[in-house]
């Protein structure tokens, strides 16, 4: 490990827990709020019952209300624990249904049939019915921003539990999107929804004290199994209020940052989840002076140093993936060389020697950047290899990441300036800069919204404003090819095909270097059954089988 990483990672861990000792001083003094001391003395009280206990409290990352609002939310496992969704994925990541019994496909892959199971009510009683899943698909449609719909050219309730989609055209990924959105009352959906969200999964919330916790019961018209936790208060806690909260014996679950997996807390282990969620470098790929959308509001994009390919391609060889998992990471993840390593999407033949500063620094030569006045940081024609990377200065790991990236780049002449900052921050400022990205699903929609140019200024889609006409013809043909076998290809060849792609020996919009493990601290006698490999996001991850929980060895 280079020097100045041991000291940046010492300096990282020794501020962490002397934040963890305060947060336990505050806990222990009785400091948090009045809801929030409810909560966590009822934890305290049920701590120790035998495997008729009902009740968990958990700290595994902050949410808002908008979460459970599928046109305000990302859109993701979050929403299972209070809607239902037409299918699921099971451990295997098999798609099967959920609302829907089963789903058929015409032969020209067009029109697709959801037959509805009749026992699925909302929490407050009222049946699910096609007409719901017409309302909530055709709003999502018209909204157009967290979900893309418009290949959909309609959407019938053929009958009251009978759904019929027709595609404009086929869509590979349109099964991926069948799981993630979360069905909603027709009657009861409004602006104010976000507030008493009306669901149809196992639980439903009771209540919500913005930035402090969120309270939720079982479900009593919930269609599946029963679940043994009756009760879930999740306590809306930093990573490191969150440790000195389990310290405290006041949850059962907590999310842990690597920097904090090697604490001991008596009666509770450390369980480690392989995921896809994978951390990179996004970096704009145009030149300054553009004007676009983010979330619907007017940016500016572009850099003068990150458009040139030779910054981008020297990063992906230059960086030391294993180095950044030792020093961020503390060795738990793997490398990363695109958004879906090991998943049958993969091209394995972007996998390439990294840590190669000699290589790095021949790139660069090879592209005109030098360092004329030896000053440690190159340049080509007056300008700087220097710009600014953000992250989120509410997540540790990102936050070590780009101070490890920080370093690294330095050895071969490329200064970048790290700035923590908010994702509404971000958002507005990071299609100018460098942004420590992530992301990580069970099906490859995402490597058409972060690489094709068809989604500028959708959302927070393509960041970097990519744009390559080739692979924008391959990700069209992934994400029109009537089945997952035919997409698979044209995904592989959209990440390189001999002479071009977006993965990092082609043009590396994001240079993408790590797959984070998913860490949680729980208590000993709880038993998270079969968890499927994660997702991104690791909020929320962790929730797919919570019906299935156990107390109790």
């Amino acid at each position: 490990m280079r020097a100045s990483n041991r000291k940046l990672f010492t300096r990282k861990r020794t501020l962490s827990y002397l934040l963890i000792g305060l947060s336990l001083l505050m806990l222990l003094a009785g400091c948090e709020s009045g809801s929030s001391r409810s909560a966590t003395n009822n934890a305290s009280s049920t701590m120790n019952s035998q495997s008729e206990k009902e009740e968990l409290v958990l700290a595994v990352g902050k949410m808002d209300g908008g979460q459970f609002d599928p046109k305000k939310g990302w859109g993701m496992t979050q929403i299972r624990l209070t809607h239902s969704s037409l299918l699921t994925i099971d451990p295997e990541l098999n798609f099967i249904g959920d609302l829907a019994k089963s789903y058929t496909i015409s032969e020209d892959a067009l029109t697709w049939t959801f037959p509805l199971r009749e026992d699925a009510k909302f929490s407050n009683g009222e049946q699910v019915t096609a007409e719901d899943v017409k309302f909530t698909y055709e709003m999502l449609k018209e909204d157009g921003i967290k979900f893309d719909l418009s290949f959909m050219k309609s959407i019938e309730a053929a009958d009251n539990q009978t759904v019929v989609v027709t595609l404009n055209e086929p869509r590979s990924t349109f099964v991926s999107q069948l799981t993630e959105i979360g069905i909603v009352p027709k009657a009861h959906y409004d602006d104010n929804y976000s507030q008493n969200p009306i669901g149809s999964g196992p639980y439903k919330i009771i209540q919500y004290d913005d930035g402090q916790q969120v309270i939720m019961e079982y479900n009593p018209y919930w269609y599946g199994t029963e679940p043994q936790f009756k009760k879930l208060t999740f306590l809306l806690y930093e990573e490191d209020a969150a440790l000195a909260a389990a310290k405290a014996g006041e949850a059962d679950i907590v999310y842990v940052p690597p920097t904090f997996a090697e604490q001991q807390v008596e009666g509770m282990t450390l369980r480690i989840y392989e995921s896809i969620d994978s951390r990179g470098i996004m970096l704009p790929t145009q030149p300054s002076g553009g004007k676009g959308l983010t979330n619907g509001k007017e940016v500016e994009y572009g850099n003068d140093v990150t458009s040139d390919l030779a910054i981008r391609q020297s990063l992906n060889v230059g960086l030391n993936r294993q180095e950044l998992l030792d020093v961020a990471l503390n060795g738990y993840g793997q490398k990363a060389y695109c958004l879906c390593d090991n998943m049958p999407w993969f091209n394995e033949e972007t996998v390439t020697e990294d840590g190669d500063v000699e290589a790095a620094k021949k790139i660069l030569a090879d592209g005109g950047w030098v360092d004329t006045n030896k000053d440690g940081i190159i340049e080509k024609d007056g300008r700087k290899a220097e710009f600014t990377l953000y992250f989120s200065s509410s997540d540790q790991l990102r936050s070590d990441l780009s101070l490890a990236v920080a370093d690294q780049a330095a050895e071969f002449g490329i200064k970048m300036n790290t700035v923590g900052t908010t994702w509404d921050d971000i958002y507005v400022k990071g299609k100018t800069a460098a942004v420590a990205w992530g992301g990580g699903r069970h099906h490859p929609h995402q490597l058409y919204t972060m690489n094709s140019s068809k989604v500028f200024d959708q959302g927070i889609n393509n960041m970097s404003y990519y744009h390559n006409p080739k692979v924008d013809e391959y990700l069209d043909k992934a994400l029109t090819a009537p089945t997952q076998e035919e997409s698979n290809k044209y995904w592989k060849l959209a990440q390189w095909d001999g002479s071009t792609g977006f993965s990092g020996i082609g043009d590396a919009p994001i240079v993408w270097l790590v797959r984070v493990d998913h860490l949680y601290l729980a208590n000993e006698m709880l038993d998270l059954g079969k968890q499927p490999i994660h997702s991104h996001g690791h909020e929320w991850a962790l929730f797919g089988n919570v019906t299935e929980w156990t107390w109790g060895k």
